[in-house]
């Protein structure tokens, strides 16, 4: 005899695959169920002022940027549109780039050597395989490359993502901070490496706490990202579906079987962001497979979302 749970596992995808069937959707290609997206083409094309602005401020290295914002709100998939972009795009040629990552426990001899460390995958730059234990001997490291920038006149982008993991820890955040600050001023008459900072409203208090300086040397600072209504929701939808499809996305491309009703439902109901919005999507779909199961139609409407989701 068949275990509950087991009994509810078949159940539950023998529904799922009935319900991508009759949509076109390939069985492995369940929509808006992951974090990360599978396929660049699903993002929207949103934030285009904002890329605009941070684009300027780099082929002018007129200062250091940060982007502040909420868990959720895209930050990933911005500094990713910039840093694939600078590493292997078309202009790559034009910059450098740094991604410096689980900056936690980052001391500030660790944060010259993730900068090192990342800066050595180019065969650009003369940097020895191994680096002194003296900080200010590994910062002179970071000093003679900032010299080698110069002489190509280049600057080199340093991204640094998720600072509200530091910010809690005021020992270790002061550390890395004043490791930014001292790569962020280096340049006879331009900064040579431009600071690009990601985090979330907790960082940004800290920062102006713990450094005032390094705060006041963002040309722009704490940058927002722009929430989805109607209109950006209902393309996420489509190309979501599309992917889901294996079709390629174009602009028209519909949204059924999500009715008008159940997008403003999930915009309603979200904070905007787009993880809210892709996960409202994903119950809506989960609640159209339900609708269909109890041979109820296929559309999902405002009625469907509040018939067959607690969310």
């Amino acid at each position: 005899m068949t275990d509950q749970f087991t009994a509810v596992l078949d159940e539950t995808e023998s529904a799922q695959r009935a319900y991508a069937e009759q949509l076109g959707v390939e069985s492995e290609r369940i929509p808006f169920t992951a974090e990360t997206l599978p396929d660049a083409r699903i993002a929207v094309r949103a934030n285009q002022d904002l890329l605009q602005e941070v684009a300027s401020h780099l082929i002018n290295r007129a200062g250091h940027v940060s982007i502040i914002d909420e868990r959720g709100a895209g930050k990933s998939h911005f500094r990713d549109l910039v840093y694939n972009a600078l590493s292997d795009g078309p202009r790559s040629d034009e910059f450098y780039i740094a991604r410096i990552r689980e900056v936690e426990s980052l001391t500030t001899r660790r944060a010259y050597v993730r900068l090192l460390d990342a800066l050595a995958e180019y065969d650009d730059f003369d940097i020895p395989d191994e680096y002194p234990h003296a900080t200010d001997d590994v910062r002179q490291l970071v000093e003679d490359v900032a010299e080698q920038l110069e002489a190509q006149n280049k600057a080199c982008v340093v991204q640094v993502d998720q600072l509200e993991d530091a910010a809690r820890n005021t020992r270790t955040f002061r550390q890395l901070l004043a490791a930014l600050q001292s790569v962020g001023d280096l340049g006879d008459s331009q900064p040579v490496f431009v600071l690009f900072l990601f985090g979330t409203p907790l960082a940004s208090e800290r920062i102006d706490e713990l450094r005032e300086t390094l705060s006041s040397r963002l040309v722009a600072k704490n940058r927002s990202l722009e929430r989805f209504g109607f209109a950006e929701t209902d393309e996420l939808i489509a190309r979501w579906l599309a992917w889901a499809r294996d079709e390629e996305y174009e602009e028209g491309y519909p949204s059924d079987p999500f009715a008008a009703s159940a997008i403003e439902r999930i915009v309603k109901r979200s904070d905007g962001t787009p993880r809210s919005i892709r996960q409202k999507c994903y119950h809506a779909f989960r609640a159209g497979t339900h609708q269909f199961a109890d041979g109820a139609g296929v559309e999902i409407t405002a009625e469907t979302i509040e018939e067959y989701t607690e969310d």
